[in-house]
């Protein structure tokens, strides 16, 4: 079983000083962030590749780690403890189609209080009734850790065959 998750963030575009308005043509610099230009000036004596790669190095550093997300780890335990009863819905459909593989997408939305608002199916490529079968162990496993995840969604894809 293929699991995935991912809960949705994002950053605010920067708008334009007006001294940086008038310097249309170059981006703004910040300070963390080294200019490459700049640094190739810096190391005009020294060999090309070296100076890319200083420039190279510098932009690197000056990228912070990302963040750590609450949701994921809840969404991880939530999966694992469905995992048994969601194989069962698997097995069932393998009776019908011995040869049965594929995925199921679903997504769990908690509202702003931290309670699961909705789950559903958002795209699959299994049969309906493995599909609809596994939409049900979803909706009767207990998130119990909503409330680290308040007005966020994530998508369990879940795949049969388990990859190896």
């Amino acid at each position: 079983m293929t699991f995935v998750l991912g809960c949705g963030g994002g950053s605010q575009p920067s708008t334009p000083t007006p001294a940086s308005a008038a310097a249309d043509a170059a981006p703004p610099e910040t300070f963390g962030t080294p200019n490459p230009e700049d640094l190739a000036e810096m190391n005009a004596g020294k060999d090309a590749g070296a100076a890319a790669a200083t420039a190279a190095t510098a932009a690197a550093q000056a990228t912070p780690p990302p963040t750590a997300d609450e949701c994921t780890p809840v969404g991880v335990d939530f999966e694992k403890r469905a995992r048994p009863k969601l194989k069962d819905c698997y097995g069932e459909g393998k009776k019908k189609d011995p040869n049965l593989q594929g995925t199921v997408k679903l997504s769990v939305e908690i509202d702003t209080l931290g309670k699961v608002k909705a789950i559903k199916i958002v795209e699959k490529t299994l049969p309906d009734p493995v599909a609809q079968c596994m939409l049900k162990v979803l909706k009767a496993t207990p998130l119990t850790e909503a409330a680290k995840c308040p007005g966020k969604s994530f998508t369990i894809p879940v795949t049969f065959p388990t990859p190896r």
